[in-house]
């Protein structure tokens, strides 16, 4: 089956010049003015393939295309002003002034309004009020319209630049949050029971009895490699909503603070709650959890959830050796990736995370809305 060749849109217009310019030949219009001589045949020819290859030349080198046009006119001018050299001089304007430097734009932009003003009052005043409207109306279709159609074109490339820009700026966003989003997920599945592990390989060496300690080492790298299993089946997957804990993952971190000698206390569950709070509060009590075994070993922890009204409150806390904040200079509540982390979390669903001294205790609340299916 034969394939239709596919043309631009310069070789579209100069083609329909050319087409233009042989209707007018045929209808006997081909000058504007009739009475100041015309032109041969051959001539007409001339001034036809030159108007097309001019045409054609135009979006590479809109410059000389304009020199060349500019002269062609000036010299066809006394015997009667060729409308095809017109209506290609049309198109030459539109091609300067959509691809042209800036400077070629604007020295075009004013000659095209002067050169209209100035003909339209020459012709007024010289001949006729009425020949100078009608040389100002032929001023304005062949010279300034291709300006109005040029800056429609600059308005719609600014338009479609400024939205690639926009798409840009979200698409980078959107891959920033992503990859913060995927630094939690790592540091809430992996630090948390990984530093819990390395505590318990330092008890174990005392203990008079390793084993339950071992065990508790063994129940943190099973549970580790779960959610890491889980984390990767969930990024691997089209949507990023799926959870990865349940209130029950805090098994765990619970064993891992009791093996250390932390008595811990958790008081509530999670039933009837979204899955997408109960994912958060699951990740925010395990790593206050894992903060409590690796900086207070021995000091009891207390997990209490309770829900007021429409508002799910939870708090972490724990006993401070000598009354101390916790290392590394978190005794603001605002520094370390896993206080960050509880309050991005925390607020990821429309709640805050709180941590900080209160008396001899370090203190972590959190408060979200429960928002319901």
């Amino acid at each position: 089956m034969m394939s239709i060749p596919r043309f631009s849109s310069t070789t579209v217009s100069a083609l329909g010049t050319l087409v233009v310019g042989l209707l007018l030949w045929v209808s006997g219009a081909f000058t504007l003015i009739q009475g100041w001589g015309g032109h041969s045949a051959p001539v007409k020819i001339a001034i036809l393939v030159a108007a097309f290859v001019v045409q054609l030349a135009a979006p590479r080198r809109p410059s000389a295309a304009l020199a060349i046009m500019v002269v062609l006119i000036a010299l066809d001018l006394p015997s009667g002003a060729s409308l095809p050299l017109w209506i290609s001089f049309t198109d030459v304007i539109f091609a300067v002034m959509t691809v042209g430097s800036a400077r070629l734009r604007r020295f075009v932009g004013v000659a095209c309004f002067a050169v209209t003003v100035a003909g339209a009052v020459a012709v007024a005043l010289a001949a006729d009020p009425r020949a100078g409207v009608l040389v100002g109306l032929l001023g304005v279709a062949f010279l300034v319209s291709p300006l109005g159609y040029a800056q429609s074109v600059h308005a719609t490339i600014r338009a479609a630049r400024a939205e690639q820009s926009a798409a840009a700026a979200e698409h980078a966003a959107a891959l920033a949050e992503e990859r913060r989003r995927v630094s939690r997920e790592l540091h809430d599945t992996v630090a948390g029971h990984v530093s819990a592990i390395a505590i318990l390989a330092e008890a174990a060496r005392e203990a008079p009895d390793p084993k339950p300690v071992i065990a508790s080492m063994r129940s943190n790298s099973l549970a580790a490699l779960s959610e890491l299993r889980e984390m990767i089946d969930v990024l691997a997957a089209d949507g990023d909503d799926t959870p990865t804990v349940r209130w029950s993952s805090l098994a765990p971190f619970v064993t891992a603070a009791e093996a250390v000698g932390s008595a811990v206390e958790v008081h509530g569950d999670t039933e009837g709650l979204p899955l997408a709070i109960e994912t958060v509060l699951t990740r925010i009590a395990g790593e206050a959890l894992a903060n409590a075994t690796r900086h207070e070993p021995g000091q009891p922890v207390a997990v209490q959830l309770v829900s007021v009204g429409e508002i799910v409150e939870m708090t972490v806390s724990n006993g401070l050796t000598d009354g101390r904040a916790m290392a590394r200079g978190e005794g603001d509540g605002s520094g370390g990736n896993g206080l960050r982390n509880m309050m991005i979390r925390a607020e990821s669903i429309g709640g805050s995370a709180t941590a900080g001294v209160e008396g001899r205790r370090w203190v972590v609340r959190v408060r979200v809305p429960v928002v319901r299916a």
